[in-house]
């Protein structure tokens, strides 16, 4: 993880497949037209979506997407309206939530304070009424594994926000449920502790091998996690893919937007079209060459990521050659971040490159080579 706006994800290959998965001891999840109204509200419209066992699977979006109404239904907190939700292929929706064996994770770790780590740990076997001998031995066992033998008997208050949360995942996982529910688990932690904590979390998951199901809205949170994720707006599925997929073939506006900076130019034609790449013209007079999805809507857009662009000399080798014009140039943590005005009137787009002594800031103003090639030119959908 690093301090950029993109996500970062490697290259060159496009649309990678699903990765590998831990064995499978997680569920299989599908929600099969599952919708939520209230009144005359929709705050879900008809998803199906099928996550596969031992797969990590994020929810994103903005506040008001649905992605907490999803998981709300799915752990039986919230009824749906319309729909089936099953779990290795049988329905719950009518099993109160102590009935689903599903572990839930929260942001403000619902930890009890007057109970020991040990004791909060074991809360729920307790509930399930196992023994004092098998309580004691799974604690025991969930401890070493978010490595924190040595504080059974303290309380919550007197850990750290990154210690409590892995109280929290080891009170989730301590039943061995197959599925755990994530809803905004790091939200209260810091930026330094947060990226350790995902760590953490992606360690602990694969090593349990169970199903987990992880709302954020933090786009690198996301990409960092999960295997798929899928991006949410207004209630409804926008995109599912993995993070790569989405970042480097994001399908509308708002999903290139949402996972990452990107510029946007709007597309007047697609002059000429060869396999997967065409030649376009873009609104503001441009001939550029990118790359084209085999479907592609009437309002279209060119997609360009900051860190795709070229400056300088090199610049002239590439499928897309311009002579821009700095506008705005500032320096953030190892990067350079410029906005680069394009000949005509398509405007200007975001240019990010490595920064490192020597390297000298350009001013506003300066004239200069940009390009990239027509593979890094994204043609999307608008919104």
């Amino acid at each position: 993880m690093n301090g950029m706006t993109g996500i970062p994800i490697p290259r060159p290959l496009r649309g990678a497949a699903m990765p590998d998965l831990p064995p499978a001891r997680g569920a299989r999840v599908e929600f099969d037209r599952i919708s939520k109204e209230y009144g005359d509200l929709t705050v879900l419209h008809e998803t199906t979506l099928k996550i596969e066992a031992g797969e990590f699977f994020s929810l994103i979006g903005p506040s008001g997407s649905g992605k907490s109404t999803l998981l709300g239904i799915l752990a039986g907190f919230v009824p749906p309206s319309h729909g089936a939700v099953r779990v290795d292929g049988v329905d719950i929706v009518a099993k109160p939530p102590y009935r689903r064996n599903i572990g839930m994770v929260f942001q403000n770790y619902a930890l009890f304070p007057h109970m020991s780590v040990a004791e909060n740990i074991g809360f729920p076997l307790k509930m399930r009424g196992c023994s004092r001998a098998e309580i004691g031995e799974r604690v025991k066992r969930a401890l070493a594994m978010v490595r924190l033998e040595a504080m059974g008997e303290r309380r919550p208050a007197q850990l750290s926000g990154g210690q409590q949360q892995r109280v929290a995942l080891a009170r989730a996982a301590v039943y061995d449920p197959r599925l755990l529910l994530m809803d905004e688990p790091l939200g209260a932690l810091d930026k330094n502790l947060r990226e350790e904590m995902q760590e953490e979390i992606k360690r602990f998951q694969r090593a349990l091998g169970v199903t987990v199901i992880y709302v954020t809205h933090d786009q690198q949170e996301a990409a960092f996690l999960a295997d798929r994720l899928a991006v949410m707006r207004g209630g409804l599925l926008e995109q599912i893919g993995t993070p790569r997929q989405l970042y480097e073939m994001p399908g509308t506006h708002f999903v290139a937007s949402f996972l990452g900076e990107a510029s946007l130019l709007p597309v007047a034609e697609i002059v000429s079209r060869e396999g997967r790449l065409a030649t376009v013209r873009t609104a503001g007079g441009l001939t550029v060459q990118a790359f084209a999805p085999s479907r592609v809507s009437e309002r279209r857009a060119l997609c360009l990521r900051p860190e795709n662009i070229i400056l300088g000399e090199a610049a002239r080798g590439r499928d897309n050659h311009f002579l821009g014009t700095v506008e705005e140039a500032v320096f953030t943590t190892g990067t350079l971040r410029y906005r680069i005005r394009l000949p005509g009137s398509d405007g200007v787009i975001t240019v990010r490159v490595p920064s490192h002594p020597g390297i000298e800031l350009l001013s506003p103003g300066t004239g200069i080579d940009i390009g990239w090639d027509a593979a890094m030119a994204v043609i999307i959908a608008e919104d």
